[in-house]
């Protein structure tokens, strides 16, 4: 399966928090149409998945407040894609 990875900001909060957080990033499972990860953040865990056979803006999606409230790509979200880029998950 071939992830579209989202363009990460280059700075502000996002940016900052997924910088921290990327090195906190693990694969929960993965099927032929999905992937879960898994993003620990201060003593709480969200889930964070790629769906490969939805388009546009709801490939991504998080379990957390802000992505729930503002349905944009989140801190955790940013962190799986910096994760991954960088070659810190084998997916």
């Amino acid at each position: 399966m071939e992830i579209k990875l989202l363009e990460i900001p280059n700075s502000g909060e996002l940016y900052t928090k997924a910088l921290r957080l990327k090195n906190h990033v693990g694969v929960d499972y993965r099927t032929d149409k999905h992937i879960s990860f898994i993003v620990e953040d201060d003593n709480k865990v969200h889930n964070v998945m790629y769906f490969s056979e939805k388009g546009g803006d709801k490939q991504w999606q998080c379990d957390c407040k802000w992505y729930t409230l503002q349905n944009k790509p989140c801190s955790h979200i940013y962190a799986v894609c910096m994760a991954i880029k960088e070659g810190k998950l084998k997916i």
